[in-house]
């Protein structure tokens, strides 16, 4: 055998001998799996598009009042990824819907520690404070989210006056108000910004109920300077005058505002304060001034007649009555006080056409007053409506002619309309 031969031989067996040595050391190295580059990248990619068809699944089973199973899908996706913000948010939204704003509480307060720049968490979470009945957290929230998005503070300001507003606690509601005029007027209803008088108001009112007149004189005051026919400020205000001794500047207040006005229950007012001092000439002295100088004369004719009658001075009474009847379209009250004058008179013919009258409008034997928002009548004037809320809406049901120089008209059914 060659030489060379020999030599290859032997340097075959030193490489298979080297390559068996390898193999042995690297055997765990070599049998392991391959992955091939960016397969992880696409299972990534794949669950993060299965979680988001999950969760339009979950969001389309919410639209079709089917919570509770939404509920479970996403639970299921929370399972896999515990940080997932849409899917907790979801979920508490899901749970304020099914009567579990405890949890819903918790699981925002944990989306705000994690996420503090969450600010739909935080507006959500002052939302589920509310519903378990601790309004002051949530106001706390309100304010802070406020602070820390002084540019987006708009909507915050906003519920946080509706809970102060919710609680009567007017002072801090309309502080919020104020931020809210300051920073974002032109975001603002003229409606909303009128609000800021109605709270003014009900700040002073609560003066009056501590009996810090003076102070609540001042704010009503201020009211009527912002808003010169506001209605229960007048009043207040001149209430507030005669409990601090000033009977005649109390007076001339509620006398103004009728002139401002034309509300017949600054006039009511007056003949009450009056009567009951057990001072009635002094009061038909006011009610005849008024009547002589008012441009609402038609009104003030009515309520001077009416007081009287309280005081039984029939035929003066009748007499401005029958002055009146012609101005006027609606005022069942009107017709009763005729119709028992002439049956005190005993004349019985037209005490029966006064009835019918009377009838026709409805039947109604005492004042009543209509909220020109939403309709609600009451049979004593309210500064604020019950049903809507509205402020200065109260106004007295007695409706003069647009054409007090044309003929009287006729009676009709559109009366029924009323109701």
């Amino acid at each position: 055998m060659r030489l060379v031969n020999v030599f290859f031989i032997v340097l075959l067996l030193l490489v298979l001998m080297v390559l068996g040595n390898l193999y042995l050391t690297n055997h765990d190295l070599l049998v392991r799996e391959v992955v091939v580059f960016g397969e992880n990248d696409s299972a990534d990619t794949r669950l993060v598009k299965r979680i988001s068809e999950r969760m339009q699944d979950a969001r389309d089973l919410v639209a079709h009042g089917l919570p509770r199973e939404a509920k479970e899908i996403l639970e299921s996706i929370l399972e896999q990824r515990r940080e997932h913000i849409p899917a907790r948010m979801l979920l508490g939204e899901i749970l304020m819907k099914t009567g579990s704003p405890e949890e819903a509480v918790k699981l925002f307060q944990a989306i705000c520690a994690d996420e503090p720049d969450q600010v739909e968490a935080r507006y959500q979470l002052a939302e589920a404070l509310v519903a378990i009945r601790n309004p002051d957290a949530s106001a706390t929230v309100l304010k802070q989210l406020a602070a820390d998005h002084p540019k987006k503070a708009l909507r915050a300001l906003r519920r946080l006056r509706a809970i102060h507003m919710e609680a009567q606690r007017w002072e801090e509601a309309s502080e919020a108000h104020k931020k809210l005029l300051a920073h974002f007027p032109g975001e603002l209803t003229q409606g909303e910004k009128a609000q800021g008088s109605a709270l003014a108001y009900q700040v002073g009112m609560a003066k009056v109920d501590a009996d810090q007149f003076k102070d609540a004189a001042q704010i009503f005051q201020q009211v009527l300077k912002d808003e010169p026919e506001f209605v229960p400020a007048y009043l207040s205000l001149g209430r507030c005058m005669i409990l601090q001794d000033q009977e005649a500047q109390g007076l001339e207040i509620l006398i103004e505002g009728f002139r401002k006005t034309g509300e017949g229950t600054f006039l009511q007012e007056v003949e009450d304060y009056f009567i009951q001092l057990g001072r009635p000439e002094d009061g038909l002295a006011v009610m005849r001034r008024v009547a002589a100088t008012s441009k609402h004369a038609t009104t003030a004719k009515f309520f001077l007649g009416k007081m009287l009658y309280r005081l039984e001075i029939l035929d003066e009474a009748l007499d401005l009555f029958q002055e009146v009847r012609s101005q006027v379209v609606y005022s069942p009250i009107l017709f009763f006080f005729m119709a028992k004058i002439h049956s005190r008179r005993a004349r019985l013919d037209a005490a029966l056409n006064e009835y019918r009258q009377l009838l026709r409008n409805l039947g109604v034997l005492k004042l009543r007053f209509e909220c020109a928002v939403c309709g609600q009548r009451t049979q004593d004037y309210t500064d604020r409506c019950e049903n809507c809320g509205s402020w200065n809406s109260s106004h007295f049901l007695f409706k003069e002619s647009d054409l007090p120089e044309g003929p009287i008209r006729g009676e009709s059914g559109s009366w029924m309309a009323m109701m």
